[in-house]
């Protein structure tokens, strides 16, 4: 006789589709609900973190990693939209000193700068701006990310949203009055979720008490 599914349920050893594989080292964002959405719990530690928006600005999303970025290792920028506007990164306190962006136009040169960073292991974290990547340029960063254990929180348009990339976790964000509205497109150990609504500084701070991140100026003061 068949075993009843209730039984099968709770099983140890059968997996269901539901259940999260979280497993490996982890960031905290800095925005408590964020963490909770999250497989890992906070960004990957190391690999490839896709930004998707229609906004070519550096995301909200990373001002609280900036602020704690490792003192002892680079901080990278390559092709910013914007020159960076160094009193407003000091700000929120990222250390100039450790700071070195890199404004390459060209994509080999954008590709080729990325992947000798990240596979140095003398970068903490780096920030990309790009217009388009391929499955197999993704694949690369990835792999020279794993090398170098950097993370790349890598900016991209929304429109490649449907583009298969092997990365750990793509996310997409578009603000919206009082914070971001924000949608996980793929998640290694995780599923796809809807938007949901991440309150910043001064408004719609939520119950678990939300850190407020003030807006800052990132980029030039025009």
């Amino acid at each position: 006789m068949e075993a009843p599914v209730s039984h099968l349920l709770n099983r140890n050893d059968i997996w269901l589709a539901s259940q999260q594989q979280a497993g490996g080292e982890s960031l905290p964002t800095g925005f408590s609900s964020l963490d909770q959405q999250l497989a890992l719990g906070g960004w990957p530690r190391y690999g490839v973190v896709e930004l998707l928006a229609d906004d070519p600005a550096l995301s909200p999303l990373l001002v609280p990693l900036l602020a704690d970025s490792d003192a002892d290792r680079w901080l990278l920028c390559v092709a910013p939209p914007v020159p960076l506007y160094a009193p407003g990164w000091q700000q929120i306190g990222v250390d100039l000193s450790r700071l070195v962006c890199v404004d390459a136009r060209d994509p080999q040169e954008q590709l080729w700068t990325l992947e000798q960073a990240l596979g140095s292991g003398r970068c903490a974290l780096v920030l990309a701006w790009l217009d388009n990547l391929s499955v197999a340029q993704v694949r690369r960063l990835q792999l020279a990310a794993e090398r170098g254990r950097c993370l790349l929180m890598l900016h991209l348009p929304l429109a490649l949203a449907e583009q298969p990339h092997p990365v750990p976790l793509r996310l997409s964000w578009s603000r919206q009055p009082g914070g971001l509205s924000v949608s996980l497109l793929k998640e290694r150990g995780g599923w796809p979720k809807p938007a949901f609504f991440l309150p910043l500084c001064g408004q719609g701070v939520t119950p678990e008490s939300e850190p407020c991140h003030a807006p800052v100026l990132l980029q030039g003061p025009w």
